[in-house]
């Protein structure tokens, strides 16, 4: 027999897959042959060993729970983003109230140039619907402009009657 099949065969046959007839053929080929038969035991006494080792009990470690770590780093990035997105708005906010602050100064200087007259004229409700249209919508010169109106067509409408 060819060397390669008698050690599948043996390696088989250690291993107990081998059937019962080929068992019996391969035992009396052992019989004859004394170097197959003690390579028939080392690899015998070799899956032994290995199944022996296989079947102690290893010590389990448990790995550490990485849920809790990643629920508590995605409420940690959660809160981390709603503080910065306070700070933004605070900024911006402050940015503009100082933006507006330097505007006031010029309210001065834009509130005398609208005609007082008593009585209503087109051309002054022209000037300051224009005026009032230029400015953005929540200026303080906007409001200034527009209680301004307001009051002198209230002034006005008291004067004819």
């Amino acid at each position: 027999m060819k060397p390669d099949v008698i050690e599948r065969l043996l390696m088989d046959r250690a291993l107990g897959r081998l059937d019962p007839d080929v068992d019996a053929l391969l035992a009396d080929y052992l019989a004859n042959d004394a170097s197959a038969a003690t390579q028939a035991q080392d690899l015998q006494d070799v899956v032994h060993l290995a199944s022996e080792a296989v079947r102690q009990p290893v010590l389990a470690i448990a790995p550490p729970n990485q849920i809790h770590r990643i629920v508590w780093r995605h409420r940690a990035e959660r809160a981390l983003a709603l503080a910065a997105s306070f700070v933004i708005g605070v900024g911006i906010t402050a940015l503009a109230l100082h933006a507006n602050l330097r505007h006031e100064d010029n309210t001065v200087s834009v509130a005398p140039s609208i005609p007082n007259a008593s009585t209503p004229s087109p051309r002054r409700e022209a000037i300051v619907k224009s005026r009032i249209e230029s400015l953005p919508f929540w200026s303080n010169q906007r409001l200034y402009l527009l209680a301004s109106a307001s009051t002198a067509d209230a002034n006005a409408k008291e004067t004819l009657k």
